[in-house]
């Protein structure tokens, strides 16, 4: 039988000495983990055609060659990608009409686009937000919005690409299945690069993308034909999370967890919030908050997709002014925050001088910045190979650990981070782990959202 997807000895861009092969038959389901950076994200780009290979080929979709820009244009037709960050694709502001541009691009009629539109916002918990814009969105509601947007076109190919990054593991459970039994159905050859383990185990065949190579995992995560005593310790299933505890009730909707509790005697005061409101037009998210951040701690802000988590840690950084109450602490505290969206906190044109930006700020010289940048970057685990390179060109998973040497180079006395571990594979999150705990060691405050 001739594949559906066949790609043969794939050299792939970013990737020295990548030599990629894969074959899928027209109707699986294939699952494509790998670390940070190995990869992933420019293999989705070839499969969906957006890259060119660079000789003819490598890589055929249903017979057709991305490296024929022809072929290419078909491809795009029968293909439909979710990008790891969701924005990517955005491009209308009103949510109905992004979720229905693709299907409407493609000729779907408007009775059908409507119906499909009305039954995937239900679906994926959006009916509500009919009438919101992208930009009032939560990270995870967006993430939904792109995944409605594709499954609405019913393409012959789904490659997704990290889609359920942004959704607690009950939901991208339930969404995950929604996926894979619409895609049974209408007899979908689905494609989708994870680093959670359940998607791994949930599909047809699973495969690890490691220094340029793709070799079939079982469903423990560990390589097939490879002996124990071979197998790297980089084998390792992903998706794991913090044990959540006991929580500090912060509104209905949203909560807090002083996970880590250090040396308070060596830092300074904490950040106090009084009855704190805050919402966006007639949608109330902070309802009456009063908490306290004491210096030496950690805590994670939990709470269900869209119930305000990322306006609630922008509040206590100053990045947005309370409707109503006072927020209280020392002056002059240094705050370092990292974005959601770790492209949103990039200014400068390479992964070093971004990471300057905050001690060239500060006063340094070029000298000593560089010198500070330098070392929180390797701190943090962002290789040198890296560091002359564009932010915007890394991984979701490296450029998170790029926002975060920015973050730290500035020295903060209190560090903010949405999301800290999107994107990084478990070695690299157990490494922040492990840098959050020495900050509270310290005498810092560390405020997270997961």
């Amino acid at each position: 039988m001739i594949p559906y997807i066949k790609i043969n000895q794939l050299n792939m861009k970013n990737v020295p000495g990548s030599k990629v092969s894969l074959s899928v038959q027209k109707g699986e389901i294939i699952g494509i983990t790998g670390l940070n950076g190995s990869g992933k994200s420019t293999l989705a780009r070839y499969l969906a055609g957006i890259l060119r290979p660079a000789n003819m080929g490598k890589v055929l979709i249903n017979g057709l060659d991305p490296y024929s820009h022809l072929d290419r244009e078909k491809i795009s037709r029968m293909v439909g990608l979710v990008y790891q960050d969701p924005g990517t694709a955005v491009i209308f502001d009103s949510i109905g009409r992004d979720i229905a541009f693709g299907a409407e691009n493609i000729g779907v009629p408007r009775d059908k686009v409507l119906g499909r539109m009305n039954g995937y916002m239900k679906r994926f918990g959006l009916t509500s937000r009919r009438k919101s814009t992208i930009s009032a969105l939560s990270g995870s509601e967006e993430q939904r919005a792109a995944i409605s947007a594709v499954l609405m076109t019913r393409q012959d190919l789904l490659i997704l690409d990290e889609p359920f990054s942004m959704q607690s593991e009950t939901d991208a459970k339930k969404y995950l299945r929604m996926v894979i039994n619409s895609a049974r159905k209408k007899g979908q050859t689905v494609v989708i690069f994870s680093k959670m383990g359940f998607v791994m185990e949930a599909v047809d065949r699973a495969y690890q993308l490691m220094e340029g190579d793709l070799y079939e995992i079982d469903a423990y995560g560990m390589p097939k034909g490879i002996s124990d005593e071979n197998t790297s310790t980089h084998y390792v299933r992903t998706g794991d999370h913090f044990e959540h505890g006991k929580y500090i009730d912060v509104n209905r909707k949203i909560s807090v967890e002083q996970f880590i509790q250090g040396n308070q005697n060596k830092g300074v005061n904490g950040i106090s919030l009084h009855n704190i409101y805050f919402g966006y037009g007639d949608r109330l998210l902070l309802d009456n908050v009063t908490a306290r951040y004491l210096a030496g701690s950690a805590y994670r802000i939990v709470g269900e997709p869209g119930a305000g988590k990322t306006t609630y840690l922008q509040v206590i950084a100053g990045l947005l002014k309370p409707l109503e109450g006072e927020i209280f602490m020392k002056e002059n505290t240094r705050i370092g925050y990292v974005f959601q969206y770790s492209e949103d906190g990039f200014v400068e044109n390479t992964v070093l001088d971004d990471v300057m930006f905050g001690p060239l700020s500060d006063g340094n010289t070029k000298r000593q910045a560089r010198s500070m940048a330098q070392s929180v970057l390797s701190f943090v685990g962002v290789k040198q190979s890296l560091w002359s390179s564009s932010p915007l060109s890394l991984s979701m998973g490296e450029q998170r650990l790029v926002s975060i040497a920015g973050a730290l180079a500035l020295n903060p006395e209190f560090l903010l981070i949405d999301e800290p571990y999107l994107g990084l594979d478990i070695k690299s999150r157990e490494h922040i782990r492990e840098i959050i705990t020495a900050l509270c060691q310290e005498g810092k405050c560390v405020i997270t959202v997961e």
